[in-house]
């Protein structure tokens, strides 16, 4: 028995006689609702200063409370005054209150925060009980109101903790009711019923399949959660333990956890003056283990507890009782000398459970940034030399880099190098091993007191004093080190390359460790890390050494390191540091790629999923040259779309904008967002569970709970989202993504989506005939509904159609498998490029091509990132601000040959992206790591990048040469650089930068006329290039203008005029017809760019930028036109002028000349010369 005594506590003291009804922990700590109908929030570090605040008169009679969102700073309550009121906690202040329409009292209240949904329970009122949902973004009414499913109270509502569309009620009436509130029919609604038997006091879940109930007279029972409700099956039986208060010894039980291993019974005796948490455990069957309760010492004296709660946080539990006070519990320091005073038992025996529990079959696949696998992680310890007085063996150390461990853990938790360290490799010490299982076991010990002490370590590193735990834990590991312990040499290694546990790195220790790791047994992940320090030369530890580096990364590559392997063929096919060796590429490159492929396939059928995480750096500001400079972003690639988000929409918008959609009835937004969320993408991890909860509502808007379709005569389009919709959920109950694998409603699924022509259903039909999953194996029906598919040109289908034609061995299906795998292969399918790979390199049905076969290779390695690739880590690095790190990691993947990581280290590089940096202007601003320090570097994977057809690395490439940027100046690279990416036009920069240089004579023959032919063509690519290549021109024609009259022997600018033709009269017509024809296809064929298409981009799709055009044209012409007038009207004054002053100056009496009334000057007249010749108008 374990005791807990209470650290701290609060008395309601005003008014007296008041009852703490209930707890629940939030961000800020902890609120509690009370008698006196006042919610309070406290921080449970000091309960005893009282509450931080709080809300008086929140309901009359307040019966229930519970926290609405996720970070816990909305909270609601609902009283016998039939109200919910929503309160914000950092606003102080009351948010909403609604009511049940006829003032029934509320006596339970669930949330869930997912699906914005509150739920609330009724005391049966003029003769009805309900049960009440509202939308919390639309609170005017009731979403939902079950009125039939219960006859008496309703005392209990729950969420379930994943399915959020599953809602649990318990009633007085003794039944406990499941509801699938995307129903909603009430009778359709009801997804499980069972009757207890007695008045239900509290229920709930105690896991995701396992449901609890408690009777007020405390009969407790665990029922089974049915998951496939459509199923004619045998209600499953439950585990009934009768009234606890006689198997426990007990007088009340307050209430039931779920917990991590099972779960926990709050019991009470208010004669005794004591409560209790004992322990539920799922063995299976369900018991309850009375060896080893927690006892919280006096508990609340003779009263009652009415609510308890756990803050792993804070590692205590918190009580709230009849007595008005909310107490704190905490270990008191038993549990520490119960452990040492059997510690040699607690080692022995937590030693072998741990081997026990640990012992796994070896894995195919050889890891490497950690130590789980046999090949890429280091060997068991080697004898330790005892020391002078004989006492220390092997074990000896080996325990001491357990101990160190537990020192470090905390420092770091969960940190993803070292999570299968702690868990797969080092048995601990059994403090550790106590630690973990009261984590898990956990009802509220705090963690011991060991290694906390601050006093300095005796060393420094790296300029930095290392104290307290990581002190006490570097100093074990080095005691084992010294005596060559490899798995303290590697952790020591480790920690000083990447700075792991808050210790400093030092790249220079690190390559001390792995050189001593790598003489003392050969150690694969110590070959790697060696080989990969002198390609590289990272911080000047070493010199670059190619020779070597392929040396080391070869040993590891011969004891099956992957990266290693990927490493070595990498150099092979592109001739670093050796001569190229296709052969030997394909050797090393077919060795992953057999191990990714069947990586894939450990998840069959269908193979794994996951997110990508090879992203461009550069990307995120518009490419290497910007917004609109960059080939990335310019051109061809403008009109690309950025995953479909749109090119200005953040990721967060989008959903928001796609769940408001949903929340009013859009079916298609609705689709948007399952299928965002079950394949995942940048920014966002894939959530198959909130997948499925959208798909669902799809398919509920098009079929009933029977199979019959919905009146659908409004939503034209649904047929085809719910049949895909269909095709999603039939997948994740085939490969059990979410849910349990039930293969009746895979094929239930898929067989509705089939009715309506979707790819994926017959897709997924088509492999559970394939494999005989819950039907009968049919290869030939299978085939049929593949190649349905595949018509559809859905990848997955072709590639599963393409198998079954490899198999038969025939040339002309090895000729028809081929041609499917490579139209699957345009989707980036993995299985299409290693059968393309397989077929290349064995020369199945054609020619063997080494070439093709290294290609396809490489490509099926480099996706399976997960498990080959640093990017995952690489880019959390990145975005958390730590540039040093994510380089290391990125410049890993960049020695595997990935291109994204070649171009993202030359990016991290590159201090040319910027000429004025807004850091160089803070007066605070960190001066640039030295790590990023290394132009020659940068050079280095610009180029490896610019070989594989990165186009705005080849004209950094250029840059690097045109400027003397980590090599010499040569401005004949540059110039071939610039060449190779202007072709195809693709680059407007590279044009432009020719241009340049033939306008100059830098690394080409000075000729304007060739300048103006690059100016020209840059901007054609790209007419955002339009003010730079017009400056040029300016001066290039001045230039040329000069060359010309002063006979210079530069090739000036030539103008050839085409010669032109005579067209007859019937031709004109014909050519004018086609010129006005073309013009309005010009506008029709604006609909299809992505910049005019209001779902891409920023445009509406209004042609708002045509009108403007237009209204601009008009207030030209109209300006023109009033220019004409005006100067017509001042030649009319000047005329009149003449003729008065004519007239002045002749005879009196003289016959006055009859006025020319002509608009234009009269002959002879001296303005006449400069209207027209031969007399216009006169």
């Amino acid at each position: 028995m374990y005791t807990l005594d209470a650290t701290d506590s609060f008395a309601i003291e005003q008014p007296s006689g008041t009852y703490v009804y209930d707890i629940v922990p939030v961000a800020g700590g902890i609120v509690s609702i009370s008698s006196d109908d006042t919610v309070r929030l406290f921080d449970p570090s000091n309960l005893q200063q009282g509450p931080v605040y709080s809300v008086p008169k929140v309901n009359s009679e307040v019966t229930c409370l519970e926290a609405l969102d996720h970070q816990g700073s909305i909270v609601c309550t609902a009283g016998r005054d039939g109200k919910v009121t929503i309160l914000d906690l950092r606003q102080q202040s009351r948010v909403a209150q609604i009511g049940t329409g006829h003032n029934a009292p509320i006596l339970s209240l669930a949330t869930c925060k997912d699906a914005y949904s509150v739920a609330a329970g009724t005391e049966l009122t003029n003769g009805q009980a309900e049960v009440i949902i509202w939308d919390t973004r639309s609170l005017n009414a009731p979403r939902l109101q079950y009125t039939e499913s219960h006859n008496d109270d309703v005392t209990e509502l729950q969420y379930h903790p994943t399915e959020t569309s599953i809602l649990l009620s318990g009633s007085t009436d003794g039944l406990v009711n499941l509801y699938n509130t995307t129903v909603l029919e009430e009778e359709d609604a009801l997804h499980q019923t069972l009757n207890h038997g007695s008045s239900i006091h509290k229920a709930g879940f105690l896991n995701n399949l396992d449901i609890f109930a408690l009777s007020h007279d405390e009969k407790f029972a665990i029922y089974p959660m049915i998951t496939n409700t459509e199923a004619s099956v045998e209600e499953p039986p439950s585990t009934q333990f009768g009234d606890l208060r006689e198997s426990l010894g007990c007088e009340y039980v307050a209430s039931v956890f779920g917990r991590p291993n099972g779960g926990v019974v709050g019991i009470g005796s208010h004669s005794q003056s004591n409560f209790s948490l004992v322990q539920l455990k799922n063995s299976p069957p369900w018991a309850i283990s009375t060896e080893s309760p927690v006892t919280l010492s006096g508990g609340h004296g003779g009263e009652v507890v009415r609510s308890f709660c756990f803050l792993d946080e804070f590692r205590m539990i918190i009580t709230g009782g009849e007595d008005g006070q909310i107490k704190a519990w905490k270990f008191d320091g038993n549990m520490k000398g119960y452990c040492q005073r059997r510690m040699p038992f607690i080692i022995l025996l937590l030693q072998v459970l741990y081997v026990t529990a640990h012992v796994q079959p070896a894995n195919v696949h050889a890891e490497t940034n950690d130590l789980s696998s046999n090949s890429d992680s280091p060997p068991a310890a080697h004898s330790a030399p005892q020391n002078e007085h004989g006492e220390h063996g092997t074990e000896y150390y080996q325990g001491l880099v357990g101990e160190a461990l537990s020192f470090l853990e905390p420092l770091e938790k969960g940190n993803s190098r070292y999570a299968s360290l702690k868990t797969s490799r080092f048995p601990s010490t059994a403090l550790y091993y106590v630690a973990e299982l009261i984590s898990q076991l956990y009802v509220g010990a705090p963690p011991t007191d060991q290694g906390t002490s601050d006093q300095e370590a005796k060393g420094k590193d790296g300029g930095q004093t290392l104290t307290g735990p990581l002190s006490d834990g570097v100093a074990l590991l080095r005691e084992s080190a010294k005596y060559n312990n490899s798995d303290a040499i590697y952790l020591l290694a480790q920690m000083s390359f990447y700075g792991n546990f808050s210790y400093p790195k030092n790249l220079t220790e690190s390559f001390q460790r792995y050189s001593q790791l790598a003489t003392l047994s050969g150690n694969s992940s110590a070959q790697h890390m060696i080989g990969f320090m002198y390609a590289t030369g990272v911080g000047g530890v070493v010199q670059r050494d190619p020779a070597k580096a392929l040396l080391h990364h070869t040993f590891a590559a011969q004891a099956g390191h992957s990266k290693s392997e990927m490493t070595v063929a990498f150099r092979y096919q592109n001739g670093i540091g050796t001569s190229r060796n296709c052969d030997e590429a394909v050797t090393y490159y077919k060795k992953v790629a057999d191990k990714a492929i069947a990586w894939y396939r450990s998840d069959e059928p269908g193979g794994k999923a996951w997110v990508p995480d090879s992203y461009s750096l550069a990307d995120d500001d518009g490419g290497v040259y910007g917004e609109g400079a960059s080939a990335s972003s310019a051109g061809m690639n403008s009109q690309r779309g950025d995953g479909g988000l749109g090119a200005h929409a953040a990721l967060d918008d989008v959903l928001e904008y796609l769940d408001l959609m949903s929340g009013k009835g859009d079916f298609k937004a609705t689709f948007s967002l399952g299928r965002i969320h079950y394949n995942g993408q940048k920014g966002l991890n894939r959530d198959v569970k909130a997948a499925r909860k959208y798909f669902q509502a799809v398919v509920g808007q098009y079929w009933k709970r029977d199979g019959t379709k919905v009146d659908t005569t409004d939503k034209p389009d649904i047929e085809k989202f719910a049949c895909n919709a269909a095709s999603y959920l039939g997948r994740m109950y085939m490969r059990g993504e979410g849910v349990d694998i039930n293969y009746d409603k895979a094929l239930h699924w898929f067989r509705r989506g089939i009715t309506g022509g979707d790819a994926g259903s017959a897709n997924g039909l088509g492999l559970m005939y394939l494999h005989g999953l819950k039907v009968s194996k049919d290869a030939p029906k299978a085939a049929d509904l593949f190649r349905a598919a595949a018509d559809q040109d859905y990848a997955p289908a072709q590639v599963n159609l393409g198998k079954l034609h490899l198999d038969q061995g025939r040339t002309e299906d090895v000729q028809i498998a081929r041609s499917y795998f490579e139209l699957a292969a345009r989707y980036g399918n993995i299985e299409a490029y290693y059968y393309l790979a397989e077929i290349a390199n064995f020369g199945i049905g054609r020619d063997r091509s080494c070439g093709l076969a290294a290609a396809y290779y490489k490509t099926v390695c480099e996706k399976a990132e997960p498990l080959l690739s640093s990017f995952a880590e690489a880019n959390e690095a990145y975005a958390n601000g730590d540039r040093e790190l994510a380089l290391l990691d990125y410049m890993m993947t960049a020695e595997q040959g990935y291109e994204r990581g070649q171009a993202n280290v030359a990016y991290l590089l590159d201090q040319e992206n910027s000429i004025l940096k807004l850091s160089t202007l803070s007066p605070i601003s960190k001066p640039r790591s030295m790590l990023l320090e290394n132009p020659g570097l940068a050079l280095v994977y610009w180029t490896r990048s610019a070989k594989q057809n990165n186009i705005d690395s080849m004209v950094k490439m250029g840059d690097y040469y045109l400027n003397g940027i980590g090599s010499e100046p040569d401005m004949e690279k540059a110039a071939a650089c610039y060449t190779a990416a202007s072709e195809f036009h693709q680059s407007a920069q590279a044009l432009y930068n020719l241009g340049w240089m033939h306008e100059n004579g830098i690394g080409l023959i000075q000729d304007f006329h060739l300048a103006k032919r690059f100016y020209d063509e840059a901007l054609e690519t790209n007419d955002e290039a339009y003010f730079p290549v017009t400056l040029s021109l300016l001066k290039l024609r001045l230039r040329s203008a000069w060359n010309t009259l002063t006979h210079g022997r530069i090739n000036s600018i030539r103008y050839e005029p085409a010669p032109s033709k005579q067209w007859s009269f019937s031709e004109w017509i014909n050519n004018f017809m086609e010129d006005d024809r073309l013009q309005y296809m010009d506008y029709d064929e604006d609909d299809l760019l992505h910049r005019n298409d209001p779902t891409h981009g920023a445009d509406d799709g209004m042609y708002d930028d045509v009108i403007e055009d237009g209204i601009v044209e008009s207030f030209i012409i109209i300006a023109l036109a009033g220019a004409l007038v005006w100067l017509i009207y001042y030649r009319q004054q000047r005329q009149l002028a003449h003729r008065q002053n004519d007239q002045g100056n002749q005879p009196v009496g003289g016959q006055q000349a009859q006025p020319d009334q002509g608009v234009f000057p009269r002959n002879g007249d001296p303005a006449f010369a400069q209207w027209a010749a031969g007399g216009v108008g006169h």
